[in-house]
C-alpha cells in the first residue's frame, strides 16, 4: 500500500521536528509547512491524505490565517490544532471545513486516535469512489448494483440468455432480487417492448389460482359477472414471471404444465382454447429438486421450467456491494438523501440476513426517521433496524479495521481472478505497486 502522506502545518520549528518525527515513526510520510504560502506550494505538488493545521500562522499569527486555508484543503480531512481552544473558534473551523479540532498542547494518544480515524475516513472515501468508478452506469448494471464477481457474472449471463426464448429458473435466498433478474432478462431480450407480468404464486388463494392465471368467462361460477382475462393472456408476446413457483398448488401444476406443452389453455368456463406466446421465467427460494423427491412438486413441470438455471447470491457473500446499494437507495429517495460517513461504516459492518430487501427497507425507514434532514445518521439506521448503534472501533483489532481488511482481501482476490493472477496487471487495476500487492497477498495468505 502507498505510504499515507500527512501535511503538518505549524510555524514553530521545535513542534515541527517533534511532531513530524513522531508521525514518521508511526509509518507516515510527513511534509512540513510553516506559512500559508508553503501550504499552497506543497498542496499544488503533492496529494495528501490528512492535514494537521495550526490556525495561528504568519504574518498575523491570528486564527484567521489558518481558517482562510480550510476551503482549499477540502479534498482531505483537516484536523485543526490551536492554542486558542475556545468553542466559537472550533465552530468556525468546523463550518469552514475542518474535520476535527484539537487544542494545544497535544495529547499524543488522542492525536494518534484522531489521525487513525481521519485516515480511515480517507481510505473509505477513496474505496467508495473506486467502487463508483468501477461500477457501470444503470443501463449496464441492469439495476443489479455492485462490483462483486458474482454480479459481474450474473450480468454477463443475462446479456447472453436475455435475447433467447429458453425458460429460466432463478434460485437464491429470499430478498436477493430474483424479480429484478427476471425484469433484466425481459429488458435485455427481444420481448422488451411487450408486457412483463409477475405472478406471486404464494399470494394467490388456491381456489382462485386457475381463474387468476387463465381467466374466466361470465357466468362460469358464482360472482363471475363478466369475462376476465387471466395473467397468462395478459403477458402475450412478453414475459410471464412465476415468482415462488414452489408454492403453487399441485392441482395447478398439472394445468400449468399442459399450457407450457401446448402453448394454449382454456379459460374457466370457456369452450375454445386461447393460444398465447410467452417466455416463462420462474423463481424460487426453495429446493425444487428435493420437493420433487418428496412428491410435493411435479418432476415433469420441474424439468419443463428449469431450462437455464440462474442463482442469486446472499448479500453476506458479496459484502463489497453493500455500500453501493445503500448509496443508490438513498439517492433515489424523494427527496434524495445521503448517509453520514459513520452511518455508512455501520451499514457495511452489519450482517443483512434479509439480504437486499432488508437493506433497502432499513434505509427507506431510516430516511423517514431522518425527516427533513439531508443526512441519514447511525441513530436513524439503528432505530430502523430495532437496535442500538454500537460504537465503531478504531483500533487495530476493531470492527472497522476488520471490515476494511475483509474488503481489501476481496478486492485483491477479484483483481487476481480477472487478470489470471498476473501480479503486475492486478496491481495496476488496484492502483498499488506490484511489491505492495505481493506484501498484501502474503499478509492475507493469498497465492
Amino acid at each position: 500500500m502507498t505510504q499515507e502522506r500527512i501535511l503538518l502545518v505549524d510555524d514553530e520549528p521545535a513542534f515541527q521536528r517533534l511532531c513530524g518525527n513522531w508521525l514518521a515513526s508511526l509509518g507516515y510520510d510527513v511534509k512540513v509547512a510553516a506559512s500559508s504560502e508553503q501550504v499552497l506550494a506543497l498542496w499544488a505538488g503533492h496529494t495528501f491524505d490528512l492535514v494537521l493545521l495550526d490556525l495561528a500562522l504568519p504574518p498575523s499569527f491570528r486564527p484567521d490565517e489558518g481558517l482562510a486555508l480550510l476551503p482549499g484543503l477540502a479534498s482531505a480531512p483537516v484536523v485543526v490544532m490551536t492554542g486558542h481552544a475556545d468553542r466559537e473558534l472550533a465552530l468556525r473551523a468546523i463550518a469552514a471545513g475542518a474535520w476535527d479540532f484539537l487544542p494545544k498542547p497535544l495529547d499524543p494518544d488522542l492525536l494518534r486516535v484522531v489521525v487513525e480515524r481521519a485516515l480511515t475516513k480517507r481510505r473509505l472515501e477513496r474505496e467508495l469512489a473506486d467502487w463508483r468508478a468501477r461500477a457501470a452506469p444503470d443501463d449496464a448494471t441492469m439495476g443489479l448494483i455492485g462490483i462483486s464477481a458474482d454480479l459481474r457474472d450474473l450480468r454477463a449471463l443475462i446479456r447472453r440468455i436475455g435475447p433467447t426464448d429458453v425458460p429460466v429458473m432463478i434460485t437464491g435466498p429470499s430478498g436477493t432480487g430474483k424479480e429484478l433478474v427476471a425484469r433484466a432478462l425481459h429488458a435485455n431480450g427481444k420481448r422488451a417492448a411487450k408486457p412483463f407480468v409477475a405472478v406471486h404464486c404464494g399470494a394467490i388463494p388456491a381456489e382462485l389460482f386457475e381463474s387468476e392465471l387463465f381467466g374466466h368467462c361470465k357466468g362460469s361460477f358464482t360472482g363471475a359477472d363478466r369475462d376476465r382475462i387471466g395473467l397468462i393472456a395478459a403477458s402475450h408476446g412478453g414475459t410471464l414471471f412465476l415468482d415462488e413457483i414452489g408454492d403453487m398448488p399441485l392441482s395447478m401444476q398439472v394445468k400449468l404444465l399442459r399450457f407450457l406443452q401446448a402453448g394454449s389453455f382454456f379459460a374457466v368456463g370457456a369452450r375454445s382454447e386461447t393460444r398465447v406466446d410467452v417466455r416463462v421465467v420462474a423463481a424460487t427460494n426453495r429446493d425444487l429438486a428435493a420437493m420433487v423427491e418428496e412428491k410435493s412438486f411435479r418432476d415433469d413441470l420441474f424439468y419443463r421450467l428449469k431450462g437455464i438455471q440462474v442463482r442469486t447470491t446472499a448479500l453476506a457473500d458479496r459484502a463489497e456491494d453493500v455500500a453501493l446499494i445503500v448509496q443508490a437507495v438513498a439517492a433515489r429517495l424523494a427527496p434524495p438523501k445521503r448517509l453520514a460517513p459513520d452511518a455508512l461504516e455501520w451499514v457495511v459492518s452489519r450482517s443483512w440476513p434479509g439480504n437486499v430487501r432488508e437493506l433497502q427497507h432499513s434505509v427507506s425507514t431510516a430516511a423517514a426517521l431522518a425527516g427533513s434532514a439531508d443526512v441519514i445518521t447511525v441513530d436513524d439506521l439503528a432505530l430502523a433496524c430495532g437496535e442500538a448503534a454500537a460504537p465503531l472501533a478504531v483500533q487495530g483489532d476493531g470492527l472497522l479495521d476488520a471490515q476494511v481488511a475483509a474488503l481489501e482481501k476481496r478486492l485483491i482476490v477479484a483483481a487476481l481472478d480477472e487478470t489470471a493472477h498476473n501480479h503486475t496487471h492486478a496491481a495496476k487495476q488496484l492502483g498499488i505497486s506490484r511489491v505492495g500487492l505481493l506484501n498484501k497477498m502474503k499478509r492475507y495468505g493469498l497465492r
